[in-house]
């Protein structure tokens, strides 16, 4: 029995002994940096610390092997000879210099830049969040927070796509903050543990997205297309019928949307089948979505602004980067020309000719019989004709920018592109007694340059100056052409030659007032001007000519004001002086941001917005739209002029993010020209939309992958003094429910990702045949993505199909209607893309 009391007494003691051991905290190493040691420290036991590290990376630890029984007791050891001290708050140990520096303003001021650590990219609007009060960084990355009392901040700083900067500040501060992208796999133990910016930023302001365009390339597509490829699966954006040569936001009609390119207006391109993007996305490095109800600082507009900044180019090492896909080649060279001034060059191209033989589908309608029924409404198979076409087309673009980063932030930036493309065919085919030809031809030209400078203060204040000029220019052909195969008659039924040119010269200087606790004042102001030309000639008459130009003065002041950690203002207006019709525009803005908690946000704005040029719409005897660029004269020409309303409210956490936003938006001075009918004069006419709707976006992040939904719900109405009874009519585009399904799955160096999209149908289309053009749009894609490294190589290889289930459907902009003979008209419409594997391969050295 004794024996048996000393063996349990001996294994009490030596489990004792083993829970003490086990208890311990063990700190083994020599000649690693403090912050280094104590993040070894946070992945082993679990610490929760607060420290900036770049001051804790200065103080090394030679030789420690110690066991220590509580992480204070750890910690105040290898402090205690450092000039530094520590302070619990709750669970959270916070090291902090144990001498607080002296104010000698009276003032804590917290400034610096966001730069990417790989390449010293300037990230411009990062997110950043100093003791829990939100700061947005500029174009160039810089920042400037001004306190009063607090000596010590918790900074923290996000940018989508990158780990999360959370450090502890004491003090003033100015200096160069570096995030990490998620995609590199990097050895720096000090982010890995880190939080991500993954998708898509959406729900912090109203009608605000901001978009990762690092995932883009995992998406299906053919890689020049991933940015809008991205764009178009977000909500309130139109993917339905796939528009190629203009985004649809929140029901806004073509043109009523902006794309600008740093700083430069991009008119856009054309592409028959929605795989090369205006933009080459290989230059692209920040892009911010505005849907409407946006702040004074953006106008020229009554619809959204897509804002995307460039790359600048590698200030490092050389490096060059080569893609070979289905569609293009494109490749990019970036050079640094010095320790602060770097250059980049892109270019890409068609290679071959892209466009197989296409089967076109014609139906008549035969008004001849007494029972009022076309024949093409009929079933007979000989009504509908299927015919080949072989188009031509080529596209080429190019982008070329310099850079200079000066001292204390200063920056010089110069930015080109060209672009262009050419699409043309010819075809016939026998149609009754009648021999029916068309042919076809379009070209387009984008050019595009901008001066962007960049002005620090010594007071935190920032001047930006930009410099600015924008071509476009647009030739189009059509010539429909019949020859009775009996008599030889030729009869030429159409003949139109088009030519549109519009260019933009624009200076806008702005300076922004960094005031205390994230109060902020921007002020801008400039002068801009459109000149644009318009010929438009039919069977040798002259249906328009114009020419004429919009030089205007603008001015804005937008005042950010927050109102303690939990809601911000944003107050302002935008003025306007129009030289062509001699009078002053004002638009007021407001919005507010309420942070109900760490995880709900509440979003409401209003404005008035104006736009001086747009795109007038020219509907020819058939019912065709085809739009132009034109300026405003509030003659044959109205000013645009919209009001929005958008609220909106988001949930955030742990990966988890639903958002839901509705708007209500009214629009006067829509254009419309009639070439004239037996009911319509001729001329210009002027009209109202009115859009609302209902955006919902569901995403969750986890581990390295993600997954979202959105749905908009939307309705848009236009009415022009021709409609009977002064009635509302759908909008041509518009697409009552639109839902949209995304995912992206990482397992180590592959990326399997896929989207569907589904569309209710077109409501409405000024085409009267069998045709069933408001059928719903369907689409899904998939893709596959490996990346490797060999050697000091990255490397990408991948696949995608398009529309997997080869789903029929309709494409948006490519609907035609011509005449045969004085009682039969042909419906002509180009597919949307049909089911498509494509392949891609991208090299980085």
């Amino acid at each position: 029995m004794k024996k048996l009391v000393s063996l349990v007494f001996v294994l009490l003691i030596g489990v004792q002994l083993l829970a003490q051991k086990q208890g311990t905290i063990e700190i083994n190493t020599r000649k690693t940096p403090l912050n280094q040691v104590l993040l070894d420290l946070k992945e082993k036991y679990g610490f929760e610390f607060a420290y900036d590290s770049d001051l804790l990376s200065a103080f090394p630890v030679t030789a420690i092997n110690k066991h220590f029984n509580s992480n204070e007791e750890a910690v105040q050891y290898l402090i205690k000879d450092l000039p530094l001290k520590l302070e619990r708050s709750g669970n959270v140990l916070l090291i902090i210099p144990k001498k607080e520096p002296r104010q000698v303003t009276g003032v804590t001021r917290i400034s610096g830049r966001v730069m990417e650590a790989n390449t010293f990219e300037p990230l411009p609007y990062s997110y950043i969040l100093i003791n829990r009060l939100p700061v947005q960084s500029d174009l160039q990355g810089q920042f400037n927070f001004i306190a009063s009392a607090d000596t010590t901040f918790n900074l923290q700083i996000s940018h989508l796509g990158y780990f999360v900067y959370d450090t502890v500040v004491t003090g003033s501060i100015h200096r160069n903050f570096f995030l990490y992208p998620q995609i590199e796999r990097i050895q720096e133990i000090k982010i890995y543990s880190n939080p991500i910016e993954k998708s898509t930023l959406i729900g912090d302001m109203p009608g605000q997205m901001k978009i990762n365009h690092q995932i883009a390339p995992v998406l299906p597509g053919h890689g020049d297309n991933s940015v809008f490829n991205l764009l178009r699966l977000m909500p309130g954006i139109l993917a339905s019928g796939e528009q190629s040569n203009d985004l649809l936001i929140w029901g806004a009609y073509e043109s009523q949307s902006k794309i600008q390119f740093d700083g430069f207006t991009v008119f856009g391109l054309k592409n028959f089948n929605d795989n090369i993007a205006v933009v080459n996305p290989f230059v692209v490095k920040n892009i911010e979505v505005l849907k409407g109800g946006y702040g004074a600082r953006y106008g020229e507009r009554v619809g959204g602004i897509v804002d995307i900044q460039g790359k600048n180019g590698s200030l490092l090492q050389p490096a060059f980067t080569f893609n070979i896909n289905s569609t293009t080649v494109n490749s990019m060279l970036e050079v640094p020309l010095s320790s602060k001034s770097s250059l980049l060059a892109a270019y890409r191209q068609t290679y071959y000719q892209l466009y197989n033989p296409t089967n076109i589908t014609w139906f008549a309608r035969d008004n001849s019989n007494g029972n009022g029924q076309g024949a093409a409404q009929g079933n007979s198979s000989s009504n509908a004709i299927d015919f080949e076409v072989q188009p031509d087309f080529v596209f080429r673009d190019a982008n070329l920018k310099y850079v200079y980063e000066g001292e204390k932030g200063k920056r010089f930036a110069f930015s080109l592109y060209g672009g262009g493309d050419d699409f043309n065919y010819d075809m016939e085919s026998e149609f009754g007694r009648t021999i029916f030809n068309r042919s076809e031809k379009e070209k387009n030209q984008q050019l595009g340059g901008s001066v962007q400078i960049g002005l620090p203060h010594r007071n935190g204040n920032t001047t930006n100056l930009t410099l600015s000029y924008a071509l476009f220019e647009r030739q189009i052909f059509e010539r429909n052409k019949t020859e009775n195969n009996r008599t030889g008659e030729i009869k030429i039924r159409r003949e139109i030659t088009s030519e549109n040119t519009v260019d933009e010269v624009s200076f806008g200087a702005e300076h922004i007032f960094n005031m205390k606790d994230g109060h902020r004042v921007i002020a801008g102001a400039g002068i801009i001007d459109n000149n644009v030309e318009l010929l438009r000639i039919s069977l040798n008459q002259e249906l328009l000519n114009i020419t004429n130009h919009s030089p205007r003065l603008w001015g804005y002041v937008q005042d950010e004001y927050p109102l303690g950690k939990h809601l911000l203002f944003k107050t302002g207006g935008r003025v306007t002086y129009v030289n062509e019709v001699e009078k002053w525009y004002f638009e007021p803005r407001l919005s507010a941001s309420i942070k109900l908690s760490e995880s709900v946000k509440l979003n409401a704005s209003w404005g008035k917005y104006n736009q001086y040029l747009s795109k007038t719409t020219v509907v020819d005897s058939s019912n065709n739209f085809t739009n132009f660029w034109i300026n405003a004269d509030n003659d044959l020409v109205p000013v645009l002029q919209a009001e929005h309303w958008v609220g909106g409210m988001s949930y955030n956490k742990n990966g988890f993010t639903v958002s839901a936003e509705v708007y209500n938006k009214t629009t006067t001075g829509l254009n419309r020209f009639f070439i004239g009918n037996k009911r319509i004069n001729q001329g210009f006419y002027t009209g109202r939309a009115k859009s609302r709707g209902l955006d919902l976006f569901v995403k969750k992040e986890f581990k390295r992958h993600m997954a979202w939904v959105s749905y908009t719900l939307s309705n848009t109405e236009e009415n022009y003094p021709f409609y009977v009874s002064d009635e509302w009519r759908p909008a041509p585009h518009q697409q009552k429910h639109e839902l949209k399904f995304a995912g992206v799955f990482n397992y180590r160096s592959f990326y399997l990702s896929a989207n569907y999209i589904y569309g209710s149908g077109f409501e409405r289309f000024d085409i009267d045949s069998s045709l069933d053009l408001d059928r719903p749009y369907r689409r899904l894609d998939a893709s596959l993505v490996y990346k490797f490294k060999p050697g000091k190589v990255k490397a990408e290889a991948g696949i995608s199909i398009l529309n997997i289930l080869n789903t029929d459907n309709i494409k948006y902009s490519n609907i035609r209607v011509s005449t045969v003979d004085n009682v039969n008209l042909v419906g002509v419409y180009s597919d949307a893309v049909a089911f498509t594997p494509a392949v891609f391969f991208k090299i980085t050295f």
